[in-house]
């Protein structure tokens, strides 16, 4: 019997009509380990964004533009429906409503506050009912918290809780409740190691308004105060009447629940998300200082790359650049699973190499390799597309209207506060020009030694409202992408700082990788690009020829040389 087939099982048993799956739990917009990938085990979709619905005699997996081909290649059509929708409950909701579809369970752990309210303000005729995680994809390992110096972090976590407690005396409330882990482990200045691309903790903290601190989790082992799941439950059902601060948007449903009628819930937004993506001058300082050395891998990578890529995989690229990352100073891990697709593989803009899909490299196509590094003082993100032998016109022509899009953002002027729905246009709009555009974001949001994607900023069509202020940071990572034939995107991430313009921001440049020349067409170029690319370039030798070989910097000064 199949996870489905049990499923439906368990939908007679319940009197059930549906049952809803998501892709997290209840650290809501956090990484998961493989074995608590729920999807995964429902239909062998490995993605990292998606919610599916299983009903008695149909099953839907939502997922974004990013993972559309990857999860048609990884699932069976005969059992789910792969559908290409943003995958939220909203979306699951509208699919459900011609069916009929009543009755519907799901697990409230896994579903915010403000989600289900809204749910329930505009699908009335569709009751929901808390059934838990009938998966069984929560972990139970032990997590190891450490504690980050305050040399890397900028602040103590003593100084980031005063500004937690003058915000709970403004607001004449005893607690805040803080559900999302990368805003716990910005707090405390705490890491761990259970998650294989992310330090963050995964943790709820409960702050008082005289400061005390108190840490929930699975199994953590900690000097810091803490408790587990079952204290959590009787502190909730215990709070009396006090006033309890939370951020709607992040604190899963399940949590109302528990909270004594006594409680007055306060909503508010999660003070820590928003302090965490202004960057403080130490955590901007690391973060420059850990793409030069991140560059000097990747640019050591690239040389090796040009001389050995005949005969070598997907998998060989995986492998020898994090070797070379390896060796950096601060160095923890990737920031996320590399992405290296060679030909028609890289125009699945999320795939991941491994064993049955791994493709030999070979001249005549591209290779499209995402990566990043999580270092002590910093997070890296960035992406190259690389000539393998001689490309094709097309493939100059794309690869040359993806660098003008590239460009279009990365040298943008704009007023202090724009959102970053505002400033997708710009990119995308070199695209569009000529009948094309791509199924992502624009920009995300990047943390200071925490989660590669990062909120409240971000750049696509579908961005919050949330502006931009000095010092954050951001992708810039626009493509094409051909199916059956090859993938193209240049990423680098910016930061923001105020322009000569007074109340305007401009964007400097982090990462430190050259960008292929071989497939730009210059004459396709504006001069102001031609422009931006040759300095970006100097700057590029500059900051890491001091840490090349003699060989390795010929090829640096070389691949650097003005177009």
């Amino acid at each position: 019997m199949t996870v489905i087939e049990k499923i439906r099982k368990k939908l007679q048993d319940e009197n059930l009509d549906a049952y809803v799956i998501a892709y997290g739990n209840r650290y809501i917009g956090q990484d998961i380990s493989s074995n608590e990938h729920k999807l995964s085990k429902l239909c062998g979709f490995t993605g990292s964004a998606g919610i599916a619905v299983v009903t008695k005699d149909s099953a839907y997996l939502l997922v974004d533009g990013r993972y559309e081909l990857q999860a048609k290649q990884e699932t069976e059509a005969s059992e789910i429906v792969v559908v290409d929708l943003l995958p939220r409950l909203k979306n699951v909701c509208d699919l459900l409503k011609p069916l009929n579809v009543t009755n519907i369970g799901y697990d409230a752990w896994c579903h915010t506050v403000a989600e289900m309210e809204f749910i329930k303000r505009h699908f009335f005729d569709m009751k929901f009912f808390d059934a838990g995680d009938w998966l069984g994809a929560n972990t139970k390992e032990t997590i190891k918290i450490r504690q980050r110096d305050v040399a890397f972090s900028g602040q103590s976590s003593a100084e980031k809780i005063a500004v937690i407690k003058n915000m709970l005396k403004d607001q004449q409330a005893e607690y805040y409740l803080f559900t999302s882990a990368d805003s716990v482990s910005w707090l405390m200045n705490i890491y761990a190691h259970d998650l294989p691309y992310s330090p963050v903790v995964r943790a709820y903290a409960l702050v008082a308004k005289d400061g005390n601190t108190i840490l929930y989790g699975d199994n953590l082992v900690t000097e810091l105060s803490n408790g587990n799941w079952q204290d959590f439950t009787e502190k909730m059902a215990n709070l009396g009447e006090v006033k309890l601060m939370y951020d709607a948007h992040i604190a899963p449903e399940k949590i109302k629940t528990m909270i004594d009628d006594k409680t007055k819930l306060i909503k508010a937004p999660d003070i820590c998300q928003m302090l965490k993506a202004e960057k403080n001058p130490v955590e901007m300082q690391g973060m420059i200082n850990c793409h030069i050395r991140d560059g000097v891998a990747l640019s050591k990578f690239l040389c090796w790359l040009d001389e050995n890529y005949r005969q070598k995989t997907e998998l060989d690229v995986v492998k020898k650049l994090h070797s070379f990352r390896a060796e950096q100073k601060y160095f923890w891990g990737e920031s996320f699973n590399t992405i290296a697709g060679f030909a028609q593989n890289g125009a699945v803009v999320h795939y991941q190499p491994n064993e049955k899909t791994n493709k030999v490299l070979d001249e005549g196509s591209l290779l499209l390799l995402d990566s990043g590094g999580q270092y002590l003082d910093g997070t890296t993100d960035v992406t190259r597309t690389i000539a393998l032998g001689k490309p094709s016109k097309e493939m100059i022509r794309d690869f040359t209207l993806v660098l003008k899009a590239h460009v279009a953002l990365a040298s943008a002027c704009f007023p202090i506060g724009t959102a970053g729905v505002k400033l997708d246009i710009l990119a995308r709009n070199k695209l569009w020009q000529r009948g094309l555009d791509y199924k992502h974001g624009t920009g995300h949001g990047v943390a200071c030694f925490g989660n590669v994607h990062e909120g409240p900023i971000s750049i696509s069509t579908n961005s919050s409202d949330y502006g931009f202020k000095s010092n954050m940071i951001t992708s810039d990572e626009p493509g094409i992408y051909k199916e059956n034939e090859y993938g193209i995107r240049t990423e680098n991430l910016l930061y923001t700082v105020e322009s000569e313009n007074s109340g305007f921001l401009k964007f400097n440049i982090l990462t430190k990788v050259p960008i292929d020349k071989r497939l730009i067409d210059k004459y396709m170029l504006e001069n102001g690009e031609q422009m931006w690319l040759n300095n970006y370039h100097q700057d590029v030798y500059e900051s890491l020829a001091p840490y090349m070989n003699e060989k390795e910097k010929m090829w640096l000064k070389d691949v650097c040389s003005p177009l």
